[in-house]
């Protein structure tokens, strides 16, 4: 029988064998690095391993052992975790937590450490993923999408976030099997390490502190580091999409609100420390775009170095390096066109000498090239009227109405022309008795009288032409959190539990602002497509995003009114803000759970698209819901932009 001797350990093996029968190293000639050994597997009395790190440790204490094996069992793991076909056991990594700042693995320790992949491959769904040093953080994969260097992975967090049982593999639901919680989905992304350079221990523990505090950042869970793969795992977005995937050109105006996005972020880590990109390391496939066409975010911070501020030859490239990605993130944007791939002169005139001088250095820093973006002259506003209609009902099985809304339209002069605006909310109150009552009246008045009282009136004109700020957003933020405290303030003064969900669009001109909190929705009506814009804060819904469940399924799901977003619980809350720029005939769709849950998203758009009016569509849409059951209390709000 011909054979193959493992490269790892020296077992033979069957030629057409895939991974080695003693140590579990990947004999496939395009993966020769050592693999995670299979469950039940005793310890091998070579390096790596439990083995491997009771050597260092006695080398560490007697000075017995030879240098190479504590350097080894020293590094990060030096596995990729995969399921070997054969045993679908949960992977572990077969080497000791690093130290603060792992050295590199030696050639000799790897026969294939020099050999260069050009592309991974996918872990199967199903597959767990431990953490290097902390074996009861576990993640299972359920979809990959594959980019060129590096793979996304939608995933689940094994652990229940609820009675903190450890899941033994993937469940086929997403549910925990002890409490029937809905488990976490996590997103991670998967790429090569830096050549011989690992993060410390000490800069991971504060990057995962420092992506709490950027909206701009995905707040990070974990960065775990292996030898050959480092993969860093982060709270699911929602529905979300990869940049690099679609190459969908933007509006300039559009493009460099990416960039403002992506820069301000960078500026945050700069102040913190760390760059972004290693110099001369360049990659857009760390972005990841929220919300269908919405927010760009960073998603990876494991390629993050630190600053090395004692070295002013090393701080010009670090920042020449974030002026490059910010360059090639603004072509990529206005283009659809990666830069090194084509010419500059598909950049729009306007944006090109940004990128110019970007690529050339001539910017001190990130902070520099965002101010240079105010030189931009300002953009003029296309005066769509927007028309609505509103309706609310408190359903079939029940005689009180918690959900509200709000609308107001007015003109308001603006160089010398009438730009219309349009606001609208739907609040669905909750907590019962009079408290959801309360709640929805409460967050109505409050964020209504904010915005016209204190921030739209005075502010129009920053609101409409400052590109570097985003004011309509931060306008519904603020009166939001307005009204969260204020109703965090009626419960603790009444001994009562108000809380309630929040949707609303702010529309200046030809564009909309849209917020959210909770499970009431906004959609988008264009070109006989209807787009979910905001993302439902709930359980089931992460599961849905996660692809362990189908969308249709959150509208039954026994579990779908699990809400972990909403007003009137914590001090400080979370709001989603996103942004459209709106063409003539597009529809905005607002409403509460009372109503997507009872009418389809495809009959929504065709009751939408088949009545004569918004107030008539309605109407419609109400009756649609309580024919449908009408379940819960029921409020829409259908906007025309003409």
């Amino acid at each position: 029988m011909s054979t193959i001797n493992c490269p790892q350990c020296g077992q033979e093996n069957r030629r057409a064998a895939r991974f080695c029968k003693s140590c579990g190293a990947n004999l496939s000639p395009t993966r020769l690095a050592p693999a995670v050994p299979e469950a039940g597997t005793p310890p091998q009395r070579e390096a790596g391993g439990l083995a491997g790190l009771m050597k260092a440790i006695k080398h560490r204490v007697t000075g017995k052992e030879p240098a190479s094996s504590l350097q080894q069992a020293l590094s990060p793991a030096t596995t990729r975790p995969m399921h070997a076909p054969e045993a679908p056991a949960t992977p572990q990594p077969v080497a000791s937590p690093p130290p603060d700042r792992p050295a590199a693995v030696p050639h000799s320790a790897s026969p294939a450490a020099s050999l260069t992949i050009e592309r991974l491959r996918p872990l199967p769904r199903g597959t767990t993923l431990a953490h290097p040093q902390d074996p009861r953080l576990k993640y299972s994969i359920v979809v990959a999408r594959e980019l060129d260097r590096s793979i996304y992975y939608d995933a689940l967090d094994l652990t229940c976030p609820n009675c903190q049982a450890s899941q033994p593999n993937l469940p086929p639901d997403g549910l925990c099997q002890q409490c029937h919680i809905p488990l976490q989905p996590v997103l991670i992304h998967e790429r090569r390490p830096r050549l011989n350079r690992y993060l410390s221990n000490a800069d991971a523990q504060q990057l995962l502190h420092l992506s709490a505090g950027h909206p701009n950042i995905l707040r990070h869970q974990a960065i775990l580091q292996y030898q050959d793969n480092t993969y860093t795992v982060v709270e699911h977005p929602g529905r979300w999409g990869v940049l690099t995937r679609g190459r969908q050109q933007r509006s300039p105006d559009e493009a460099l609100a990416g960039v403002v996005q992506v820069g301000q972020a960078l500026v945050y880590l700069y102040e913190h420390g760390f760059a972004h990109c290693e110099a001369g390391s360049v990659s857009l496939e760390n972005l990841v775009l929220v919300g269908g066409e919405g927010s760009v975010k960073l998603a990876d911070l494991g390629t993050c170095v630190c600053l090395q501020l004692d070295d002013a030859q090393t701080m010009r490239a670090q920042a020449n390096s974030d002026l490059t990605f910010l360059a090639r993130l603004l072509f990529y944007l206005a283009t659809g066109h990666d830069l090194p791939r084509t010419t500059i002169d598909l950049a729009p005139p306007a944006l090109r000498p940004f990128i110019e001088r970007a690529m050339q250095g001539q910017y001190d820093d990130v902070r520099d090239l965002l101010a240079d973006f105010s030189s931009l002259p300002s953009i003029p506003l296309r005066s769509l009227k927007p028309s609505h209609g509103q309706a609310t009902h408190p359903g079939r099985r029940h005689t009180r109405n918690e959900d509200a809304v709000v609308t107001f339209t007015f003109d308001k002069e603006q160089d010398r022309h009438a730009v219309p605006m349009g606001f609208y909310l739907v609040a669905d109150g909750m907590g019962g008795h009079d408290a959801g009552d309360v709640a929805s009246r409460t967050v109505n008045q409050i964020v209504a009288d904010w915005i016209i009282k204190t921030k739209v009136l005075p502010d129009l004109r920053k609101a409409t032409r400052k590109l570097t700020e985003d004011v309509p957003g931060e306008v519904l933020v603020q009166a939001i959190q307005e009204a969260n405290l204020a109703l965090l303030q009626h419960g603790q003064a009444k001994g009562g539990d108000p809380g309630s969900t929040v949707t609303a669009a702010l529309v200046i001109g030809d564009v909309a602002t849209i917020a959210n909190v909770g499970d009431s929705r906004t959609y988008l009506l264009r070109d006989g497509r209807l787009e979910q814009i905001t993302q439902d804060h709930s359980l089931v819904a992460r599961l849905a995003d996660a692809g362990i469940i189908q969308p249709e399924e959150v509208r039954t799901h026994p579990q779908r009114n699990q809400i972990y977003r909403s007003l009137g619980h914590k001090p400080a809350i979370e709001v989603d803000t996103f942004t459209r720029q709106l063409q003539a005939g597009d529809v905005l769709v607002l409403c509460s759970d009372g109503l997507w849950e009872m009418v389809p998203d495809a009959e929504i758009q065709h009751i939408v698209e088949g009545t004569a009016s918004p107030q008539k569509a309605c109407d419609a849409l109400l009756e649609a819901a309580n024919r449908a059951g009408g379940e819960d209390n029921i409020a829409v709000i259908v906007v025309e932009m003409e």
